[in-house]
């Protein structure tokens, strides 16, 4: 599975090219609209751990070789 996500700026809005990125197998597929935070297979931040929202859940993905992720539900209060 893979998932669509967008980066905040510094005004915490939500804007700008939307990423691919590959879910982990373990992990479930959060729901379009979720803030989460990327972690890589080892549980390393990706981004320095920066907030994105998920703005597409799809089965295939244009992106050569997406980088798998893990992730953690957050919100912009954090």
């Amino acid at each position: 599975m893979y998932i669509s996500v967008q980066f905040k700026d510094r005004n915490k809005v939500f804007r700008g090219k939307v990423y691919d990125y590959q879910l982990s197998k373990e992990e479930t597929t959060p729901k379009v609209g979720s803030i989460i935070r990327m972690m890589d297979e080892k549980y390393n931040y990706i981004c320095n751990g920066t907030r994105v929202k998920v703005v597409d859940v799809k089965t295939e993905s244009n992106t050569s070789q997406p980088m798998a992720i893990r992730y953690i539900s957050s919100s912009l209060e954090d």
